[in-house]
């Protein structure tokens, strides 16, 4: 009987902050609902609470986490980066010429937009939030500079091979990739059709690889 009842016994659960391993979980899971709702209902609109309720947590362990919604902006706004160019980058290491790098981005493009348009969503509405919230300018710059970097170096490379035509500079060429993809990432997330984004996109290929145009068509 005093076996039985031993095992009969509980032990208590333990109290406190939950595990480093629960922590971390818990924090991936605040930045991915905090990206939706950002992505979705803007800065101003998302709160604390409804992030909370989506995670299943107290709106005050937020604070754990985040000091203030700036601070969770800010963080969305680095992990989406690192997400976005960490793709870029290993879709454009596995090929050689410039053509074939960019090519292999705009696919990254689509398919990280499949796979989560908030992320796409997100990078179009930072410079609607930095204008209504000039502090967030500051905050977010130091996050920019993986976004220059490997631009940057990925025209700096096909100037230095010869593949760009002697007018155009690198900081121009850095510019008008930084259009394309800015306006294919708005483009997405305003029609949210996936196929419409990779038929412009497989249009635009054409065009970087001169086969768009048929020269010798009858007119």
């Amino acid at each position: 009987m005093a076996a039985e009842s031993r095992l009969d016994i509980q032990a208590p659960k333990k109290l406190g902050r939950p595990s480093s391993c629960d922590a971390v979980e818990t924090r991936t899971r605040l930045l991915l609902e905090a990206r939706r709702s950002f992505a979705r209902n803007g800065f101003d609109a998302t709160t604390n609470r409804a992030i909370a309720d989506a995670v299943g947590i107290t709106t005050g362990a937020i604070y754990h986490y985040f000091p203030s919604k700036l601070d969770m902006y800010v963080a969305v706004y680095s992990e989406v980066q690192d997400l976005v160019y960490s793709a870029f980058e290993n879709a454009s290491d596995n090929h050689l010429s410039f053509v074939d790098r960019l090519s292999a981005i705009l696919d990254s493009l689509v398919d990280l937009n499949a796979a989560d348009p908030s992320l796409t969503c997100f990078v179009v509405g930072v410079a609607a939030e930095s204008q209504r919230h000039p502090e967030l300018i500051p905050a977010i710059t130091p996050f920019r500079q993986r976004n220059a970097q490997f631009l940057h170096q990925l025209c700096a490379d096909a100037v230095s091979r010869g593949e760009i035509h002697n007018d155009i500079s690198v900081n121009a060429l850095q510019d008008l990739i930084d259009v394309l993809l800015s306006g294919l990432a708005r483009f997405s997330t305003v029609t949210n059709d996936n196929d419409r984004g990779r038929a412009a996109i497989t249009a635009l290929k054409h065009f970087v690889a001169g086969t768009a145009v048929r020269t010798h068509a009858t007119l």
